[in-house]
């Protein structure tokens, strides 16, 4: 997977439709399982150490054929989350050994009901990464990367009244900041943790009048970039994504998880 299939949290097919951006689909017998099992080990219903079923037992519990289960336990084993032992049979593995940054590891992960713990660690990669993102865009941006930018920071003031519009102008315009960087792996890191990255939005990006209070501190990172400044970029930037991991913690400790409709206040 390129980080161009990953743009903007899903690749589009020639139709300019959404397309499917797991790496094993869930179409297919194999991909069942590793969707299944993936998602209980990632969620903590399997339990690090212990062994899988055997394999008739998985082949009654998924429904699905001998070759299909093998299949799945060796692309599960290759994104680090079972092991297999000669004498032990198949185990889970603890996180620290996971592929973390693999687009099924993070989905199941972050996409349905993440947890408290995982939001604020993604909110401290935000913190890490995004200001030295907007650091390195202030001094390469050229002109086509400054306009998109400023066409992303528009659709964030044309959004504000609707969440779920404001939650993917946002998306859009952190990637414009991390593309005018000019540098590949910094894009691709951002390309790659959109999946989780949406998610949390959805915790802190509800509140329209928070949305709108917002604005001026993406604007105070666009003319930074534009005008060359990397340090106020840095600065304007660290701002952004420091409020955003205080709201995020704020939420959790009140609601304990995203509002399911969207707030006024």
């Amino acid at each position: 997977m390129t980080s161009s299939d990953l743009a903007e949290g899903a690749p589009r097919g020639k139709d300019g439709g959404r397309v499917d951006n797991r790496a094993f689909p869930e179409r297919s017998r194999h991909s069942q399982v590793v969707q299944t099992l993936g998602r209980q080990i990632v969620r903590g219903d399997r339990e690090t150490g212990s062994p899988l079923p055997i394999e008739d037992r998985l082949v009654t519990e998924l429904g699905v054929g001998r070759s299909a289960v093998r299949e799945g336990v060796k692309i599960l084993v290759g994104k680090g989350l079972l092991e297999t032992r000669t004498s032990a049979g198949t185990l889970v593995r603890a996180r620290d050994s996971w592929s973390l940054l693999d687009p099924d590891v993070l989905r199941w992960r972050f996409v349905s009901d993440p947890e408290p713990r995982d939001i604020k660690i993604l909110a401290d990669l935000r913190v890490a990464l995004e200001p030295g993102a907007a650091r390195v865009a202030a001094e390469r941006a050229d002109a086509a990367a400054n306009q998109r930018i400023a066409e992303t920071l528009a659709a964030l003031y044309a959004t504000t009244d609707d969440p779920d519009a404001f939650i993917e102008a946002d998306l859009a315009f952190h990637r414009a900041v991390f593309a005018a960087s000019d540098n590949d792996l910094l894009l691709y890191l951002y390309e790659v943790i959109s999946i989780a990255l949406r998610s949390v939005r959805q915790v802190h990006t509800r509140a329209i009048k928070h949305n709108k209070e917002t604005l001026p501190n993406h604007e105070r990172v666009a003319v930074a970039i534009r005008r060359g400044h990397h340090r106020k970029a840095e600065e304007a930037m660290r701002e952004v994504v420091e409020v955003a991991r205080a709201d995020a913690e704020d939420q959790i400790l009140c609601c304990g998880q995203a509002p399911s409709t969207p707030t006024k206040e």
